[in-house]
């Protein structure tokens, strides 16, 4: 049985920020081990900002926060944006802010935001393990015991023709046909689904739904997303644009009707959609079809058969209350020397680098205070 001062279970955006602090901490004087379930560390990481890694908003404060935001707030004042990217800085990655306050790395890789962690790791003593997933584990009298295995996107109707097709919008979530959250942003069509950062706000809510039949804890049957992809202009202002087009360009082939107004191939499916020939010349369109078609325009509604699982997942809500936890430690109150941080606890962060931002400042703590207990027992 392999013995270690502290194991981070999962080598994630919080797992290895907090490896590094508490690392820093100890400076070899105790071992650090990782374990991660995945063949390689950070594969979310290395996924988010599109590949870019966007690690913070220059906007962060608790209004961007939902769950048990009351209890993060001193978290959030100690961590600043300017604070984390000081961390980043002093691993030798230089960061830069765009116009909205998102943080990237200099080079908009995702993958230089990885490999500063965990250099920065590997300098300090820090030890890792992929493909080790955490079975159970046991309290024991001075620690715990770990065994171990070795070893959020929503489904809607597929359209092949439209993967990797992005549209700005305006995203309603529809349950029993009423609303009950929305989002705006860039909407991706994939080859299962809908996915983009407004529809990752939306999913918070779909994962309750399918977990548990409920959103916000009231029971509904079915769900929906309704997609407003002209956010800028009125149904009449549509309608009014259909009508031009068809009087302008009446030999024009249907399916192109909408060319000049959103991504082709998008355009070209909603016509078919709207029960209109796609080859058909867009002088023989009639009036109760171009109704059809602004209407969907403005309110496309797609039944939502389901998401991705945890291990695609980008943003996660739920967890452990933070009730149970020190705030300024991260320290269970439950299990002594047992420390939680990131998507493990109940809060999430609207997108644009709030919950990566909150797995730095909650691992850096649980990182700090995990290797600060060490240095107090071996004292002992």
């Amino acid at each position: 049985m392999e013995t270690k001062d502290i194991i981070i279970i999962g080598g994630g955006a919080a797992g290895l920020m907090a490896s590094c602090a508490a690392a820093h901490v100890l400076k070899k004087r105790g071992s650090v081990l990782v374990l991660e379930g995945n063949a390689k560390l950070g594969r979310k990481l290395l996924a988010t900002g599109n590949g870019r890694c966007n690690l913070t908003n220059l906007n962060v404060s608790p209004a961007h926060y939902h769950g048990d935001v009351t209890a993060i707030q001193d978290l959030l004042h100690e961590y600043t944006p300017e604070a984390i990217c000081a961390v980043f800085r002093e691993m030798g990655l230089v960061t830069k802010a765009d116009s909205e306050g998102r943080v990237y790395p200099q080079n908009q890789q995702a993958a230089a935001v990885l490999s500063a962690l965990r250099w920065d790791a590997e300098k300090y003593g820090v030890s890792f393990s992929e493909e080790h997933t955490v079975s159970k584990i046991e309290k024991v009298k001075n620690g715990f015991t770990l065994i171990c295995t070795d070893g959020t996107q929503l489904f809607t109707k597929q359209w092949k023709t439209l993967s990797g097709t992005r549209a700005p919008a305006n995203a309603v979530l529809l349950a029993d046909g009423k609303p009950v959250y929305k989002e705006s942003g860039e909407v991706q069509f994939t080859d299962t689904g809908i996915s983009g950062i407004c529809v990752f706000g939306l999913s918070v809510y779909a994962g309750e739904f399918f977990a548990l039949g409920t959103i916000r804890n009231k029971k509904y049957a079915s769900l929906a997303v309704q997609l407003d992809l002209l956010p800028d202009m009125a149904y009449q202002d549509v309608l009014d644009y259909l009508l031009e087009m068809t009087k302008l360009y009446p030999a024009r082939a249907a399916g192109d009707l909408l060319s000049g107004l959103l991504n082709m191939r998008l355009g070209y499916m909603l016509v078919g959609a709207a029960g209109i020939a796609q080859s058909e010349p867009a002088v023989k369109i009639k009036a109760p079809q171009l109704k059809k078609l602004a209407s969907l325009l403005k309110g496309w509604r797609l039944d939502i058969t389901g998401t991705k699982d945890f291990s695609a997942a980008q943003v996660t809500a739920g967890g452990v209350p933070l009730t149970e936890l020190d705030p300024h430690t991260m320290a269970s109150k439950q299990a002594p020397g047992l420390y939680l941080a990131g998507e493990m606890l109940n809060i999430h962060g609207d997108c644009g680098g709030y919950n990566l931002h909150f797995a730095w400042a909650s691992g850096i703590t649980a990182g700090k205070s995990a290797a600060y207990r060490c240095l107090k027992e071996e004292k002992r």
